[in-house]
């Protein structure tokens, strides 16, 4: 791990700018606590050896593609993981400036599981507060993309603040086609009445692909998580929702696929602070030939959070003999006056669906990826935007 540092957060790599003390402050939490490794809880199931194994390259890639997007929209790319500001085209309600730098010095992200946020702290190259006010009259898109040559190291950081009353639609297209690492850190905070629609479309090639979101749900607020990962060499989402006024909603739903040689990791956490808050989840992880995925979702309810609300469900097929999976749904309750549940399966396409669809003429392939679909499907299918909900089931069904 001691090589990781070196080559990720040596001194020599970290930019001397109005940021410098926050910085030095970030890679000295990372040297005392170092990377995780296989003995950290939240890591078990997760190894950084593809990391540990690569050189980085600090030479400028080419320019990342942008994408075409079936829907209009306000696009922020980030390309190769840096924001192109000549290419803004902010909606009306939409501000963007730079991160308070006594904002960041405040921040904390923990011990060893934390690592890559205070990674992402020392080494950060832009860190932008988007503020968002009003009712957005389309979605706005954070696009990151990276070129075929792609062999550095990113560490976006973003701020998105929903004034009071606010409503968005929040939409992450994540492509990758190289070979480097992008780290993202996200904050979210949602004033009271605030509605976000956030979905995430991510698709990797070789880079590891890390990301820590962090979701502040106020008053009354209502936020809705929609994710469709389609794999990569490693990637991992951790996403903690913190419901911490009354009327507060969370709901999280997600479908994986998993393929050769391919690592998904996915951690979440729902944390009611207070009493009269819900939340929901569903997750869904595919896993063919040699691919892994993780999940592990934790629901905590603290005490004096009567009237808490929560449910959370994991299903997943098991495509191969080699691929794996591992599921761990937590709930940790200290209230009495509350409902909470958690479901876990892990199991295969089913023999008699397959033999019924075949007995009608219906070739093996395509009756297998008939279920497949069917399964993956209904973790999307909540999505309420028509058009956003056709363009995830498009890209999944092109996916299968």
């Amino acid at each position: 791990m001691n090589a990781l540092i070196d080559s990720l957060a040596a001194e020599a790599r970290l930019p001397a700018d109005d940021y410098a003390a926050v910085r030095r402050r970030a890679q000295k939490t990372l040297l005392t606590h170092g990377f995780p490794d296989l003995k950290t809880e939240a890591w078990k199931y997760t190894s950084l050896r593809v990391l540990e194994k690569r050189e980085f390259s600090a030479a400028r890639p080419a320019p990342a593609p942008m994408l075409n997007l079936p829907f209009a929209a306000a696009v922020l790319h980030f390309d190769n993981g840096v924001l192109n500001v000549d290419a803004l085209d902010l909606p009306a309600g939409v501000t963007i400036a730079p991160q308070d730098s006594e904002r960041l010095a405040g921040q904390d992200h923990g011990d060893r599981s934390g690592a890559f946020a205070w990674l992402n702290l020392a080494r950060f190259e832009q860190a932008w507060h988007v503020r968002i006010e009003g009712q957005l009259d389309r979605p706005l898109v954070l696009a990151i993309t990276t070129a075929d040559d792609f062999q550095g190291d990113v560490h976006p950081r973003l701020l998105i603040e929903l004034a009071e009353g606010a409503r968005a639609e929040l939409i992450e297209v994540q492509e990758d086609r190289g070979q480097g690492l992008v780290n993202i850190v996200q904050e979210i905070s949602l004033g009271r009445g605030a509605i976000l629609r956030h979905l995430v479309s991510r698709r990797c090639a070789q880079s590891a692909w890390i990301q820590r979101s962090l979701v502040n749900v106020g008053r009354d607020a209502d936020y809705r998580f929609h994710t469709l990962d389609r794999g990569g060499r490693l990637t991992r989402h951790d996403l903690a929702a913190v419901l911490a006024e009354a009327g507060a909603n969370a709901e999280i739903d997600g479908t994986v696929l998993v393929n050769d040689r391919q690592h998904v990791d996915f951690h979440t956490a729902i944390d009611h602070q207070v009493g009269h808050t819900n939340s929901r989840e569903s997750f869904r992880i595919l896993a063919d030939g040699t691919g892994v995925g993780v999940f592990n979702g934790r629901i905590h309810i603290q005490r004096g959070a009567d009237d808490s609300h929560s449910d959370l469900n994991t299903a997943n097929l098991l495509l191969s003999e080699s691929a794996r999976i591992n599921v761990k749904p937590e709930l940790e309750i200290y209230a009495e006056d509350v409902t909470a549940s958690h479901g876990a399966t892990i199991g295969q396409l089913d023999d008699t669906a397959l033999f019924y669809m075949r007995s009608r003429g219906i070739p093996a392939d395509q009756a297998a990826g008939l279920l497949k679909q069917g399964f993956a499907t209904a973790p999307l299918e909540t999505i309420q935007s028509e058009p956003l909900r056709e363009w995830l089931l498009r890209l999944l069904s092109e996916s299968l």
